[in-house]
């Protein structure tokens, strides 16, 4: 796409929209700017626009964004039974592991998104929610989802990112990163132990429908409570069982999209 072909503006009321992916209630234009890199007059005018059509409100300097903003997220689970079908079985998880479940898909480059998430009673103190995003590298159902990628594509992604460390665990070198991926493609499931915050855990597997990955099903805990051996022996066959009901129910709801010869 070439510059001339996109919308500035556009691109600008996005970025505030995002700004407000923390765990924050609400955001002064000052904080927004700073997360953005936007000037304060645009981020205000932005915001104004937002308030003007509902999406937005201010009260004592402060903005908060309105429920009538779930509107832009409505196509996609229009369109996307998955978070829908996935909820049927993700207390399943939760009931047989003790562990919070969730299901994320692949966003841009090697990040990942949360479309569903049931909480254990006992929730994580980095507890994410639907929408927000995590880096791939640094989680096991990032390494799941990037496992489905061809490699030529996977490898590229990779060595175009920024591969942050989050904890010493983290796998920030290329190579590593592959023959990681490589070892989650070959087997089907991964373990992250730390890799993304200190004393937490996760196993993920992949959402297969007719042989395509269409997301990835995983339970996070702490190190407390688990550990590589238990997650591997203990929840991945859980994830396995579920994921497979999962996919078969997502291919028996959108036949259309596993149309032969597409």
């Amino acid at each position: 796409m070439s510059d001339r072909d996109r919308i500035q503006s556009l691109e600008r009321g996005i970025e505030v929209l995002r700004a407000f992916g923390g765990r924050e209630a609400s955001l002064s234009v000052a904080e927004i700017a700073a997360r953005t890199d936007l000037a304060r007059p645009v981020v205000r005018r932005i915001l104004l626009t937002f308030e003007h059509v509902g999406y937005a409100v201010a009260t004592n300097g402060q903005w908060t964004l309105t429920p009538r903003v779930l509107e832009l997220s409505a196509g996609y689970f229009a369109r996307s039974s998955l978070p829908e079908i996935a909820y049927g079985f993700m207390g399943e998880v939760v009931e047989r592991t003790g562990m919070t479940c969730n299901v994320d898909v692949l966003d841009d480059a090697v990040q990942v998104i949360h479309v569903a998430r049931v909480e254990d009673h006992r929730p994580l103190p980095e507890s994410v929610r639907i929408g927000n995003r995590l880096p791939g590298h640094a989680t096991a159902v990032g390494k799941v989802l990037l496992s489905a990628l061809p490699l030529d594509a996977l490898e590229k992604r990779l060595r175009a990112a920024v591969l942050e460390a989050h904890t010493p665990h983290t796998i920030t070198d290329v190579d590593e990163l592959l023959a990681r991926i490589a070892l989650v493609r070959s087997r089907g499931w991964d373990v992250s132990i730390e890799e993304l915050h200190p004393g937490q855990v996760a196993a993920a597997v992949p959402i297969i429908a007719d042989g395509r990955t269409v997301g990835a099903l995983a339970a996070s805990s702490s190190t407390v409570r688990q550990t590589a051996e238990t997650l591997r022996d203990e929840v991945v066959p859980v994830l396995r069982s579920c994921a497979a009901a999962i996919g078969t129910a997502y291919r028996n709801a959108n036949p259309q999209l596993f149309l032969r010869g597409e």
